[in-house]
């Protein structure tokens, strides 16, 4: 073999391992743009599976179960995480079976959960209660109340706390009922039914949100009985 043959076949080798070595790194780089995706994808359906999971445990569910239909209720621990935990406990004692409710107003709310109202003596329904009252859970600054009306209430004693996610009085809203005075809840609760009540908000604590039978809480009179209220896990 001549030298110029020779040096035409080392071109061709050297050619060859050339094309070699390029695909060897394509597929490295393919390799590693696999796992680069491949770790993006799985990142992705962690964070929305944990984020499912984290606003699940934010969310409870609950029925309020009437002669006239059910209520379905989302009440959401992150406006108001002692509220929803009193009414749940409440509810899985069995305290609201047979309550009546005692207070309906034509375009404004429905009321219930006094224990007196189960009883044949009307005088006294709206003024019974657990035992025990609970704290309010208001955050003024998330329902973009005023500065002004935030000092005026807290002058009336009432205590924020702004790292709440307060939700605003609107139709479908249910929210604690208590005396008028600061942290006087206990187990009244009311929802509002045909007219948004925005003066309510930074003096009751709204904690979450008929999602189904509005047309049930339409229908309610006075007088009319929960028969249960069932917690959704």
């Amino acid at each position: 073999m001549g030298k110029a043959q020779k040096l035409k076949e080392q071109r061709k080798i050297e050619r060859i391992n050339e094309e070699a070595g390029k695909s060897k790194k394509r597929k490295k780089l393919e390799i590693i743009a696999a796992a680069i995706i491949l770790v993006l994808v799985l990142g992705a359906v962690a964070f929305f599976y944990f984020t499912r999971i984290s606003k699940e445990k934010d969310i409870v569910m609950a029925t309020i179960e009437t002669d006239k239909g059910n209520i379905d209720l989302e009440m959401d621990k992150k406006a108001a995480p002692k509220t929803v935990e009193n009414f749940v406990k409440l509810a899985q004692e069995g305290f609201y079976d047979g309550i009546k409710f005692h207070r309906v107003e034509e375009n404004f709310v429905i009321q219930a959960g006094d224990p007196l109202s189960k009883d044949d003596d009307p005088s006294n329904d709206g003024s019974g209660g657990p035992g025990y009252v609970i704290e309010d859970e208001i955050n003024p600054k998330a329902l973009s109340l005023p500065e002004e009306t935030i000092s005026q209430l807290q002058s009336l004693g009432y205590k924020f706390d702004f790292s709440l996610k307060s939700i605003s009085h609107r139709v479908g809203v249910i929210s604690m009922a208590n005396t008028g005075q600061p942290n006087s809840g206990g187990s009244q609760f009311f929802i509002i039914t045909n007219e948004d009540q925005p003066d309510l908000d930074g003096r009751y604590t709204a904690f979450g949100t008929v999602v189904g039978g509005m047309d049930v809480v339409r229908q309610i009179k006075q007088g009319d009985i929960i028969n249960k209220v069932t917690i959704n896990d």
